[in-house]
C-alpha cells in the first residue's frame, strides 16, 4: 500500500510540474498548441464546400420551389457529406471533435440566384461541377482513407452536375 500511494504522489507531482514552471501563466504558458496537420485543413476546406453548397440549394429551393423534387434530395445528400466531413474533423488542441453545428449552416447565401429553374440547374450544375474539381485537386494533400472520401463526395457531385443537365427533366 505505501509504494502505490508513493506511486501516485509521483505522478501527481509529475502532472504538475508543468504548471508549475509555467507560473501564473496557467496553461497558456505552456506555449501554443501545435499547427494543425495538412488533412485538416483539407477536411476544414471540404467542409466549408459542402457547407456552400448546401447554401446554395437552400436558396436555390426557396426561389424555385417548383424544383423540389429534384433537388431535395441532392440536398439530402450534401447534408450526409457534410455529416461524415464532420466526422473527420479531429480538433488538434483537445483531441475531440468539435461541436456539431446545425444541419442547415447559417452561413451567408450567395447573393444572386436564379429564379427560373432552367437558369437553377444550370447554377446548381456549374457549382457541383466545380465542386468535384476543388475536392479531386485536394487528393494528393489527403491520407488514403480521407481521399478516398474526398474522391466519393466529388464522384457523387460529379453525378450531381448530371441530374442537373440539360435535358433531364425538372423535378
Amino acid at each position: 500500500m505505501g509504494r502505490q500511494a508513493t506511486r501516485r504522489g509521483v505522478l501527481a507531482a509529475a502532472a504538475t510540474l508543468p504548471l508549475v514552471a509555467s507560473g501564473c501563466k496557467g496553461v497558456g504558458g505552456l506555449g501554443t498548441p501545435p499547427r494543425p496537420l495538412p488533412d485538416v485543413a483539407v477536411v476544414r476546406d471540404a467542409i466549408d464546400g459542402e457547407t456552400m453548397m448546401i447554401s446554395r440549394y437552400t436558396a436555390v429551393l426557396a426561389a424555385v420551389p417548383a424544383l423540389a423534387g429534384t433537388l431535395r434530395p441532392l440536398l439530402n445528400q450534401h447534408r450526409e457529406h457534410l455529416a461524415r466531413l464532420r466526422a473527420r474533423l479531429i480538433d488538434p488542441r483537445t483531441g475531440s471533435r468539435p461541436e456539431q453545428p446545425p444541419a442547415t449552416p447559417a452561413s451567408p447565401v450567395p447573393v444572386q440566384v436564379p429564379s427560373t429553374p432552367s437558369a437553377a440547374r444550370a447554377y446548381l450544375r456549374l457549382a457541383e461541377q466545380d465542386a468535384a474539381r476543388t475536392l479531386l485537386a485536394k487528393l494528393t494533400a489527403a491520407p488514403p482513407s480521407l481521399a478516398q472520401l474526398l474522391a466519393s463526395i466529388a464522384a457523387s457531385e460529379a453525378t450531381h452536375a448530371q441530374v442537373l443537365g440539360p435535358g433531364r427533366r425538372p423535378g
